[in-house]
């Protein structure tokens, strides 16, 4: 009996402990799948969608991107916005407006920390990978998908956890739900991944805001990965071009 009640306590003490490590390999797994890539560029349209209306607005860009850090989009449409750009780097944040002749570093607090008025903060645009923002521990496990719990490793941010389904033949997230600090549910982000390169890419990820009844879409076409960008074209002289 005795030797039969250490048995079991052995698999429990390694099924919990086996639990945690397995959280952390897995949103490992994720923020290899996804951040990968050296370098992306890409044409963007961004869709920011009125669901109470369905009235819809549009923007399209293109988008540069290197590492985690560096990201310029530069606008061509609509008229109104063609030669916009906003050019986001470790610490800082800069627009570009044509009418202005020079690019201006930015806030969050001058953003309303949203990034170009969509349904994404700039804090959903971090420049850090999953597994050093946070703590996770899994929910669920079937055949297709894990779902991990997320909780910030840093205190002050807009969000309580992160709830994220995760599909299990890649290690790309389905969805992303975000809870507010209240623990209400404030957003859902659902993606779309294709391999480009053997890489696995984004083409296409939307944000809804529940509180608000709004979506932004971002559909992401003529992807190219690894092409070498260069450091200059992420600077703020750069965004007049």
């Amino acid at each position: 009996m005795n030797i039969l009640l250490i048995f079991l306590l052995t698999i429990t003490i390694g099924f919990q402990t086996g639990k945690t490590e397995n959280a952390k390999t897995i949103l490992s797994k994720v923020d290899k799948a996804i951040f990968s890539i050296k370098d992306k560029t890409s044409t963007v349209e961004m869709q920011m969608i009125n669901l109470k209306t369905d009235s819809k607005k549009i923007k399209k860009a293109m988008l540069y991107q290197k590492g985690l850090d560096k990201k310029l989009f530069q606008y061509t449409y609509p008229k109104s916005d063609n030669g916009i750009a906003s050019l986001t780097l470790t610490e800082d944040v800069y627009l570009y407006l044509p009418m202005f002749k020079k690019p201006k570093k930015i806030t969050n607090l001058a953003e309303g920390n949203k990034f170009n008025k969509s349904d994404f903060s700039l804090e959903d645009r971090d420049n850090k990978t999953y597994s050093e923002r946070y703590s996770p521990s899994l929910i669920k496990s079937d055949a297709s998908t894990n779902i991990l719990n997320l909780i910030p490793i840093e205190k002050g941010g807009s969000y309580s956890r992160l709830l994220m389904t995760i599909d299990r033949q890649n290690y790309c997230p389905k969805k992303i739900e975000y809870f507010d600090q209240t623990g209400k549910k404030l957003k859902i982000a659902t993606y779309t991944f294709k391999k480009i390169a053997n890489h696995w890419v984004t083409t296409q990820v939307t944000m809804e805001n529940v509180v608000k009844n709004h979506m932004t879409k971002f559909i992401m076409t003529d992807i190219k990965v690894n092409t070498g960008l260069k450091d200059e074209i992420f600077t703020p002289e750069h965004m007049m071009d």
